[in-house]
């Protein structure tokens, strides 16, 4: 009888909840489920686009209206960025954005693109509320509404907006006058008891901060900080987050970008409060076979036919034929590159500009130049970003440009504020020389402002050496860079002018005598390693012997002094890719432990090296060459206390090889930076030593 009687409320349990497949997830019936469904970094891509995988708004819009109990929302960046967008400067978006049901949105960055004026007009426009609560007038006073409260089947769901203070460099700092930022933290804390006050069930954070480790503001850091938020709809840093992120209690959902995932986040309410909540997206693959809105298509043929007077229209001249054919920017210099990277120095005033030949697609013929003709000749919806890098780094990128020179390649490099030659005869890595910025000779160690194009910055086309380097401002699409300038200059006429020159590297011999090592402690050093091609002047006449060397430097010395052995396997190392030059001598410094690499799996090769890491890897290389050493203890330098305790045994080793020593003082310096000079006198005292115990071997 017991039995029965637990089966029969068994059977009573399945007929209330009714049948559960796998996956699905059971609510009590006094739980409200809701809906919220985003997205962010549209960048004007609302048209479906197949073949690079974008969802467009059409298709989302019948996505949408299959959720139940759904608000759809957007994290900003949609506003800019396709010609869709700007020939009616956001307003062809904010109207589609009506039409598919958006019920709120946060401006990121480029949302300013048109300026502050043209945002505020258009959140006039738009039947959905464009919310941030950290950006205020002049006065003091909020420049947009802040927050809302939705209600969605009797939950209330208050939602504030916030925007990153980068907007005041990654839009045309222009764009921003007039404007201040609040501090982000302290602004969504005052949201959060606001909207609770106002009797939310539930606080969504709607922002653009992203998750770049590079940025100070982030979504991460305000969900540490701010207690009370259940919800961050992030943006900014175009991150996949398949599953959300969970940070201090609060999810944090963001789709990627240009709709190519549409973001789903459930939450579960009881007795007023959040009791479980979920993320995923939805990839264009998954979503690709909905039927697509009849209406949003015809908003969007629309928009397409109006756009063609924008498309015809004259912005200048052009007094000869611009160059843009597929074998001409991908292997030299052409006429068109230099225009296009002259107007982007001429915006943003950086010192040099660099963008790839595989982003100029078509030429343009003598004559009246229409915005039609520039749209073809730069389709993407790249602008340009100006980033600091060093010398170093240029060199690596101007190396690595041509490091495939003759073939033909998207990565050929077009600059404007410098000039170099190239020697493709040479082997790849150690091709460029004669770099001059403005008129001066590229300095190794000095910080320059560089301007290339957002797919570039981000490390596009295997230009990884500008990956993860400090952004200081971004501007608006590249083709609108470049109508601006043209129409400013009514006519253009730019030529090939030996920005970029094939030639042969000067003999070896020719590059000894350097003008900046005259009377140096040091010059003996430098010209004997220079002679035996151990190491290289960072020009025909200089070697900046007081400039400090990187961990690409010394290991490729090294290389070098040991004859370029093959190198089998490349080297497994986040941060080193195959193809640059310094790639094979890390990957044989690895394989023979005289490197080792950090705990993230990185090696960090433009990373400066302190005199005990020399020390350490030095010690290592006398290892690998089995050179004997004596046990005895050397004389202790008066600063030995300060040397680190795995570094003393190495630093003990070069000191009895006499092949490092101590400075005025018997000082050691072992958190001082190693410069080339010194690296030049290591390489010739293990050219000594290796050659002598040679010698004795035989």
């Amino acid at each position: 009888m017991k039995r029965n009687r637990i089966l029969g409320l068994l059977m009573a349990l399945v007929l209330v909840v009714g049948l559960v497949l796998p996956g699905q997830k059971v609510f009590a019936a006094d739980q409200k489920v809701i809906t919220i469904l985003h997205t962010n970094d549209v960048h004007g891509n609302v048209v479906e686009n197949e073949k690079d995988g974008k969802l467009g708004y059409a298709k989302l819009k019948t996505f949408a209206d299959s959720k139940e109990n759904a608000i759809l929302v957007d994290a900003g960046d949609v506003l800019h960025g396709t010609t869709f967008a700007t020939i009616s400067k956001g307003q062809s978006i904010v109207d589609l954005m009506n039409l598919v049901g958006y019920k709120a949105m946060a401006p990121g960055n480029h949302d300013y693109n048109y300026g502050s004026d043209r945002l505020k007009e258009l959140a006039t426009k738009a039947e959905f509320p464009i919310l941030s609560a950290n950006v205020v007038d002049k006065d003091g006073k909020l420049f947009l509404k802040d927050r809302t409260i939705i209600d969605v089947d009797g939950v209330k769901v208050g939602i504030f907006g916030i925007t990153t203070p980068e907007t005041r460099t990654k839009s045309n700092p222009k764009n921003t006058e007039g404007l201040g930022f609040t501090n982000y933290i302290e602004a969504a804390r005052v949201q959060v008891a606001q909207l609770k006050e106002e009797g939310s069930d539930v606080v969504v954070a709607l922002v653009h901060l992203g998750l770049d480790p590079a940025s100070k503001e982030r979504s991460d850091v305000l969900a540490k900080e701010v207690a009370g938020i259940d919800l961050i709809i992030d943006g900014h840093s175009h991150t996949d987050l398949a599953n959300g992120k969970l940070e201090n209690g609060v999810l944090i959902a963001q789709t990627g970008d240009h709709t190519k995932n549409i973001g789903e986040v459930t939450l579960v309410v009881e007795d007023g409060k959040v009791s479980a909540k979920s993320a995923k997206l939805h990839p264009y693959e998954e979503l690709k076979g909905l039927e697509a809105n009849k209406e949003i298509l015809g908003k969007i043929e629309e928009v397409e036919k109006a756009n063609k007077p924008y498309l015809d229209r004259v912005v200048g001249k052009t007094a000869v034929d611009l160059d843009g054919l597929r074998d001409h920017v991908r292997t030299g210099e052409t006429n068109l590159g230099n225009l296009v990277t002259d107007a982007m120095l001429n915006l943003t005033k950086a010192d040099v500009a660099l963008t790839n030949g595989g982003g100029i697609r078509e030429s343009i013929a003598k004559g009246d130049v229409t915005m039609g003709q520039i749209l073809q000749t730069f389709p993407f919806a790249n602008y340009p970003v100006v980033i600091e890098v060093t010398g170093q780094t240029i060199k690596d990128a101007l190396e690595y440009g041509v490091d495939s020179a003759p073939e033909v390649v998207g990565k050929f490099p077009h600059i404007a504020g410098m000039t170099f030659k190239y020697d493709q005869n040479q082997k790849p890595g150690s091709r460029v020389f004669d770099v001059v910025v403005g008129k001066e000779a590229l300095d190794l160690n000095k910080t320059y402002k560089l301007v290339t194009n957002d797919f570039m910055a981000g490390g596009g086309d295997g230009y990884e050496m500008f990956k993860g380097t400090k952004k200081l401002s971004e501007y608006p699409l590249l083709s609108e860079v470049l109508a601006d300038y043209i129409e400013k200059e009514k006519v253009v006429e730019p030529k090939v002018e030996g920005r970029v020159v094939a030639a042969a590297m000067p003999k070896t011999e020719e590059q000894v005598g350097f003008t900046d090592i005259k009377g140096h402690w040091g010059e003996e050093f430098i010209n004997s390693v220079v002679e035996d091609k151990i190491f290289m002047g960072t020009s025909k006449t200089t070697f900046e012997p007081n400039a400090n060397i990187t961990r690409a430097m010394i290991v490729t010395t090294l290389y070098r002094l040991e004859g370029m052995p093959e190198v089998k396997n490349p080297a497994e190392f986040s941060d080193v890719k195959t193809n640059m030059w310094y790639s094979d001598p890390i990957a044989w410094a690895a394989a023979n432990d005289i490197v080792k690499g950090y705990e993230d799996k990185s090696y960090k090769p433009d990373q400066e090296v302190t005199r005990e890491e020399m020390a350490a890897i030095i010690s290592r290389y006398l290892a690998y060459k089995a050179v004997p050493v004596t046990s005895m203890l050397p004389e202790a330098f008066a600063d030995q206390d300060k040397i680190a305790t795995w570094a003393l045994t190495d630093v003990q080793t070069v000191q009895l090889t006499k092949i490092m020593s101590g400075k005025p003082g018997n000082l050691f310096d072992p958190q001082g930076k190693a410069t080339r000079a010194e690296l030049a006198k290591v390489m010739y005292q293990i050219n000594l030593l290796v050659n002598a115990e040679v010698k004795k071997a035989a």
